[in-house]
């Protein structure tokens, strides 16, 4: 890893030590509190993408080691940060950027525009200069802001005009609003006039991300279940001695970091979709079993919110599911392998 990275995952290590660790089960139940929005607005995480001088440069090492360091201890905090700072990548609005990105107001954007399809009521019409309507599957709903698409084609900023509606039982995040929102607004701004491409193109660009979030969960299971299984006994022996729990973790202990090592190496050269999607995919699927695995070493205790291992669990599922189409990043993935589209019979 190169040094700054190693800097700047150490100083996120001491973030979470002062500010999530010992709140982590608050912040797992309740909405994230302003003081925290404060501690990541100043701590620069909400300005990886933009500065208060108005430049936009995304260092993608610097902001992927942050997003990965904060998931180990809350991957809801990560995701907040995700959201924001694609949020503040979209946006040209200045007075907007300036209170979104110092934590004064918060914004969002509809990466469900791309990953799922809106059923017959997901409709956002504009004409006569008002948008209405409602968008469904919105995480961060109660946000200040909001970036989205219309009908039309349009990608839009709400500024005003809209509220929560429908609440999702939600596996995940919970700590994120995550509800469909009611739009009868004209006070917006149109950002791009090809809506879905500048979507993509911004969910293609978090995809590493996306990955970093997925190895920092891994990174965080593996912690909690290594250290248990040197302390729990079973039959007069530590979990640590069990030779199929022991193999089956080590395994997947290797796979995350042949993971780390792909995703520094990729960061540091000029990463390309395919191999973007690569990492990504690659990295949903290990949090997934890291954490299926992690919680059955701690049994019936691993279903206790007190341990801190469940909410790995609920949220891989949660984040392959918010921030990735699988059927179509297989598809996107093959025709690049192949050289060519598929035909899928």
């Amino acid at each position: 890893m190169e040094e700054e990275y190693g800097i700047l995952e150490s100083t996120t290590r001491d973030f979470n030590s002062k500010y999530i660790e010992n709140n982590s089960l608050k912040i797992e139940n309740e909405k994230i509190d302003a003081q925290l929005v404060k501690a990541l607005s100043d701590q620069g995480f909400f300005s990886m993408v933009y500065q208060p001088d108005g430049k936009k440069s995304t260092d993608t090492g610097a902001y992927s080691i942050v997003l990965e360091t904060l998931a180990r201890s809350s991957p809801a905090v990560a995701v907040k940060t995700l959201l924001t700072n694609s949020f503040l990548s979209i946006v040209e609005n200045r007075e907007i950027l300036n209170a979104v990105s110092s934590g004064n107001k918060s914004g969002t954007v509809t990466f469900s525009d791309v990953i799922a399809k809106g059923g017959k009521d997901s409709k956002l019409i504009m004409e006569n200069n008002r948008i209405r309507g409602k968008k469904e599957f919105v995480l961060g709903s109660d946000s200040d802001f909001i970036v989205t698409t219309v009908d039309s084609g349009e990608l839009v900023l709400l500024k005003a005009g809209f509220k929560m509606g429908k609440n999702y039982k939600r596996l995940g995040f919970r700590s994120l609003a995550f509800s469909s929102i009611e739009v009868d607004s004209s006070d917006f701004e149109i950002i791009q006039r090809n809506g879905i491409d500048a979507l993509r193109k911004e969910y293609d660009a978090i995809a590493i991300p996306v990955a970093a979030i997925a190895i920092g969960m891994s990174e965080g299971a593996s912690e909690k279940a290594i250290d248990y299984s040197k302390v729990r006994t079973a039959f007069g022996h530590y979990l640590k001695d069990f030779q199929p729990l022991t193999f089956e973790m080590s395994s997947l202990v290797a796979q995350m970091a042949i993971l780390k090592s792909y995703m520094i190496q990729t960061i540091s050269s000029n990463p390309d979709i395919r191999n973007s999607l690569f990492l990504k995919l690659k990295s949903l699927r290990l949090a997934k079993d890291m954490a299926k695995t992690s919680l059955q070493i701690h049994g019936g205790y691993g279903y206790l919110e007190d341990f801190g291992i469940e909410k790995f669990y609920r949220d891989s599922m949660a984040l392959s599911v918010l921030f990735s189409n699988e059927e179509d990043d297989m598809e996107r993935l093959s025709t690049l392998v192949f050289g060519s589209k598929a035909g899928f019979v």
